[in-house]
């Protein structure tokens, strides 16, 4: 009964890894909850999980690694901006800290690879990350992560305008999986 559940397992395992956009949207999800919850004590496996990550969409995410390095830069320059002007603050830190830079080399990363079906989609792009982007701030908050120093409205209206300025850039950049299948596929 052991052995047949660890075959499933690992055959549902090397499914997702098989499958690049569940690879990474799932192994972020795990990123995301090693930041947050862990904080600075689980740097290491923050990383690691990005790493993994990336380990399992290599050459999709060389493609774009400008990009990648553009997200990761522009989101941590909005997350200063948001600190400075005293709309969050991170627990035990003065600016931003470093499981919040790693989450967004993590999630610039899943992004790419997850939402290339944004591709020029801009409207659609905006309105999900107006939408769900400032959640993940609440819920981290709640996860005693941050704390929110603004009216609750406040902080709505500013990480819906953050996130969605975000997902457009990242519908303009992300390649679509059509052109992603190229580059995934062996050389004959």
């Amino acid at each position: 009964m052991r052995q047949q559940i660890s075959a499933r397992m690992i055959e549902l395992i090397k499914g997702v890894l098989r499958n690049h956009r569940l690879a990474a949207f799932v192994i972020f999800d795990f990123v995301w909850l090693a930041a947050v919850l862990g904080r600075g004590e689980w740097l290491w496996v923050t990383a690691l999980l990005i790493l993994g990550m990336f380990a399992a969409t290599p050459k999709l995410l060389w493609r774009q690694r400008q990009t990648l390095f553009f997200l990761v830069v522009l989101g941590c320059l909005a997350e200063f901006a948001t600190v400075y002007f005293g709309v969050i603050r991170y627990e035990g830190s003065a600016l931003i800290p470093m499981w919040l830079i790693l989450l967004w080399v993590g999630f610039s990363g899943m992004a790419l690879i997850v939402f290339d079906y944004l591709h020029r989609r801009y409207l659609v792009a905006a309105i999900l990350g107006a939408i769900f982007g400032p959640i993940t701030y609440f819920a981290g908050e709640r996860l005693g992560a941050a704390e929110i120093l603004v009216p609750y409205f406040t902080a709505v209206v500013v990480y819906s305008i953050f996130w969605a300025v975000i997902m457009v850039i990242i519908a303009r950049f992300a390649i679509p999986a059509t052109a992603n299948k190229a580059v995934n596929e062996p050389s004959r």
